[in-house]
This record gives C-alpha cells, sequence and structure tokens, in this order.
C-alpha cells in the first residue's frame, strides 16, 4: 500500500509505503509508463490531504514530478532519470531503519530531476500492511 500526502500542491509530497508496494512503485519507474492507485489514509497530518493516483510517463528530459488537476502524481522523464529514481527508491526500502527517509529534492547539476519537480520524501511504513 502506497500513500502520499501533500502541504500544498507545489510544494513538498510525503510518500509512505510497505518494502513491497516500493519495489512495485519501482518498477512501474522502470517501465516508464502506466500508473498506480494510492490508498487514502484518514489523517494526513502533518500534511494537508491525500492524492489519488500515480502516473508515469516518458520524456526526453530528466524527471519532472508534479500535481497534476489536484489528485495525481505524475512522474515524467527519459528512462535513465526514471531508472535512477527506481534504484534510490528500492535501495532505500531494502535498507531503511527506523525512522529514515529518503528526500528527492533539485538542485543544480541534479543527476535526474529538473528544476520544475516537487521534493518528495519516501519513507518505509510496515504499519501500512
Amino acid at each position: 500500500m502506497l500513500t502520499i500526502r501533500y502541504i500544498d500542491l507545489d510544494g513538498e509530497l510525503g510518500l509512505d509505503g510497505t518494502f513491497s508496494s516500493l519495489v512495485a512503485l519501482g518498477q512501474l519507474f522502470r517501465r516508464g509508463s502506466g500508473d498506480m492507485d494510492l490508498a487514502m489514509g484518514s489523517d494526513p497530518y502533518p500534511y494537508e490531504g491525500f492524492l489519488s493516483r500515480i502516473a508515469v510517463c516518458q520524456s526526453n528530459r530528466k524527471i519532472v514530478m508534479r500535481v497534476v488537476g489536484g489528485k495525481d502524481f505524475e512522474v515524467c522523464g527519459n528512462m535513465d532519470s526514471l531508472h535512477l529514481l527506481a534504484w534510490n527508491i528500492e535501495d532505500f526500502a531494502a535498507n531503511a531503519y527506523g525512522n529514515d527517509h529518503y528526500q528527492s529534492d533539485y538542485h543544480p547539476d541534479h543527476w535526474y530531476l529538473e528544476e520544475e519537480s516537487v521534493s518528495l520524501v519516501v519513507r518505509v511504513d510496515p504499519a501500512l500492511e
């Protein structure tokens, strides 16, 4: 199960998932297209709300992560960048301990993100099983 919470639709997103759901997300990124429904949690605190779907598509640029239509998380990028993001999430999920998190933020010369991407904070949450 995966949930994505948002602070504001152009700001930081919090993605929480089980180990197996984060691996499935990595596989979706590696395919380069498709979508996945998200679980709607009961309380988004400290965020404002939940998104309902992840959509992945290919482009000829590095990844742009954004919220579309107020409910969908769209991740579009070239295959090299999508594979890097997949590897980072899968590696984090396999090695996370306690309250660890993985944060994907744009900075100049970022290896797989474009500047207009929202920030993404990923956590493994076994309670979602």
